[in-house]
């Protein structure tokens, strides 16, 4: 977010080590250009090349500093420099801003730790700051829509991806920069209401270069290098240096969320479930990589007028499901398969990234029941003799990567998204007509979720609970079965019992048997047994219900970065343990 602060162009210089002799005039009288010198034997040598061939002045064993994600409230950070000789350390953020190891603040001017000396070990801290933020006035009211207009220049203000804050829907919610539109008009992540003049603030990310110099003559240990899936080089993971600099690389990102939902693995919910909503659901915000302890969730799905629900069982981990959208390519014969009907079981897709064997494919042109395996043509030999023996012929496995991974950070949000080109291969031959389709990868339980979303979540101790509707009786009734009520929205017929003051349950509550000319504000009711009511007096309904609360609690061990793919929210596959029914179907 590097409107935030101002920059400078200072630059700064180090010690060169003398431990060759060494002039910057030759015995011609000759001057050497700035950065070089010459040696004994009159030739030219720069004096960063003579700093590392003739140094002698003690080595850095290493750099102890945690590189992780930082909080967006910020935090103090302890490190550890190792070994002998001096060092400098500066750290600059992402607005070309110096931190200042005296004042612990970040400034314009270039300023470091310069030139500390070190035997055996230096401790020290750096505080970074809150993530950076600005504010800005909404020019005109906006009612349930994403597009803001402000009283500046939008670019001035923020970036895609910072949060927006500014009311309490705001305040409650993720919602972000969408888009940046025109001069001083932007777009929201989600619809939202805010009325004209309201100060709106922009929360946005930061980077800090961490720089670790050795000076007059010190050298840093051997030079480890690690690197990425992409062969990108991994600096916070390779240690040492083969130059005088080491470098280190801090990001501090926006929390991301987490949102529980609920649908059908499928892709088609049942009918029971037309209508049904989000009443209330718990929103879970962390940071990338961070941990949290056992948080209680809860998710409130309410039905549709005349829709009822009833409990089968309790979910558990399994009945918890993400989707991860793919876009497929063209298909890839595999050799000796049947494609006589122009169906195919290899295919090439945009990003193979969590993808595992086993996972569902949703699409509209996906063979109903695919998934993702491996693909096995086998011949027997010799069938029913003692030398039986199976051949395989062709052998692929579920996916096939084709070249390296491309990894990118977001500027604005710094979340990084792989995306890992290959070849997929379904259980089920799929029609030509799948070809550049966007399909759904769902992955189930623990480990489905974590493979492609980064998210490692646990949820236990999970519940459904029924609300109980209630209704009037409408008109009385003398020793019958027949009962008409005001409304009949969450009574399943077989299922639902009735209680009252006036229900006789000496034998047991009566069972709702029949559910007769329903219009969603009236009912007339079959009972199990003959009953007396009066009219206007609560009937309470029991074992189904319009209204099912799903709580337990959730623990999250690391947090995702929520990748592009990915809609941030987790599923209940309902469907597994409800039973949903239209009482007028």
């Amino acid at each position: 977010m590097s409107y935030h602060y101002g920059s400078s162009n200072s630059s700064s210089s180090s010690s060169t080590p003398s431990n060759a002799r060494q002039s910057t005039v030759n015995t011609q009288g000759l001057v050497a250009p700035p950065g070089y010198h010459y040696m004994p034997d009159g030739t030219l040598m720069s004096d960063i090349e003579h700093a590392i061939t003739y140094r002698g002045g003690g080595t850095i064993q290493s750099f102890n500093l945690n590189t992780t994600n930082i909080k967006v409230g910020g935090e103090k950070r302890e490190f550890t420099v190792i070994g002998d000789g001096t060092f400098s350390l500066m750290i600059k953020n992402e607005s070309d801003n110096y931190y200042n190891f005296v004042t612990n603040k970040f400034q314009t001017a270039n300023t470091r730790l310069a030139n500390k000396k070190i035997n055996n070990k230096y401790k020290g801290s750096i505080i970074f700051p809150s993530a950076p933020t600005t504010t800005d006035t909404v020019n005109g009211a906006v009612s349930s829509a994403t597009s803001v207009t402000m009283d500046t220049a939008v670019a001035t203000k923020m970036e895609v991806g910072d949060r927006v804050t500014g009311n309490a829907a705001l305040d409650a919610a993720h919602v972000t920069v969408a888009s940046i539109d025109s001069t001083n008009v932007f777009s929201l992540s989600s619809a939202s209401t805010i009325s004209d003049g309201v100060t709106l603030t922009f929360t946005g990310s930061d980077q800090y270069d961490v720089f670790l110099f050795a000076e007059n003559g010190t050298k840093h240990a051997h030079y480890n290098e690690f690197r990425f899936a992409d062969n990108s080089i991994d600096i916070n993971s390779s240690t040492g240096s083969d130059s005088l600099l080491l470098r280190k690389v801090i990001y501090q990102t926006l929390d991301m969320q987490l949102s529980i939902g609920f649908g059908a693995s499928s892709g088609s919910i049942g009918a029971g479930f037309a209508g049904a909503g989000i009443a209330e659901r718990t929103i879970i915000s962390t940071q990338v990589g961070s941990t949290t302890s056992k948080i209680p969730f809860s998710l409130t799905i309410q039905g549709g007028s005349t829709h009822s629900f009833a409990i089968n069982r309790n979910p558990t981990m399994n009945d918890v499901f993400t989707k991860s959208t793919r876009t497929i390519g063209g298909f890839r014969a595999i050799e000796g398969e049947d494609v006589s009907a122009s169906t195919y079981y290899r295919w090439s897709i945009d990003n193979l990234d969590g993808i595992t064997a086993g996972m569902i494919a949703v699409g509209t042109n996906i063979t109903a029941g695919s998934k993702v395996s491996s693909y096995e043509e086998a011949v027997t030999s010799l069938t029913g003799y003692e030398a039986e023996k199976r051949i395989i012929k062709v052998k692929k496995q579920a996916f096939e990567k084709i070249g390296v991974p491309t990894i990118t950070r977001d500027a604005g949000t710094k979340a990084v998204t792989t995306v890992q080109a290959g070849n997929i291969v379904f259980d089920k031959q799929q029609a030509a007509a799948l070809a550049s389709d966007n399909i759904i990868i769902v992955g189930f339980g623990q480990d489905g979720i974590k493979s492609l979303t980064g998210w490692d979540i646990e949820l236990t101790d999970m519940i459904v609970t029924l609300t109980k509707p209630t209704s009037l009786v409408s008109s009385s009734t003398f020793n019958s079965t027949s009962v008409v009520v005001a409304s009949a929205d969450g009574v399943m017929d077989d299922v639902t019992t009735v209680s009252g003051f006036n229900i006789d349950s000496s034998v047991a509550d009566p069972t709702v048997t029949n559910i007769a000319s329903y219009t969603g504000s009236s009912a007339t009711l079959t009972l199990s047994s003959a009953q007396s009511l009066e009219a206007g007096e609560t009937l309470t309904f029991n074992n189904s219900a319009r209204i099912i609360t799903i709580s337990g609690n959730v623990k999250v061990i690391s947090a995702g970065s929520n990748p592009a793919y990915w809609d941030g929210i987790l599923s209940f596959d309902v469907e597994n343990f409800i039973t949903a029914t239209d009482e007028t179907s």
